[in-house]
């Protein structure tokens, strides 16, 4: 069987969760400046206020 001792309850070691997380962090800040031009281009367009 393999040595589980160096791993969290998802299965991954701390090097791998950190990858994932850099990663899933980089497409959150993609979306929300995305979500920002995409408001900022509506109120241009037809402002609600």
């Amino acid at each position: 069987m393999a040595d589980n001792s160096g791993l969290s309850f998802t299965g991954l070691t701390d090097d791998q969760a950190q990858e994932v997380h850099s990663v899933y962090m980089g497409g959150l800040w993609l979306f929300v400046a995305m979500a920002i031009l995409a408001h900022v281009a509506v109120f241009i367009w037809r402002p609600w206020f």
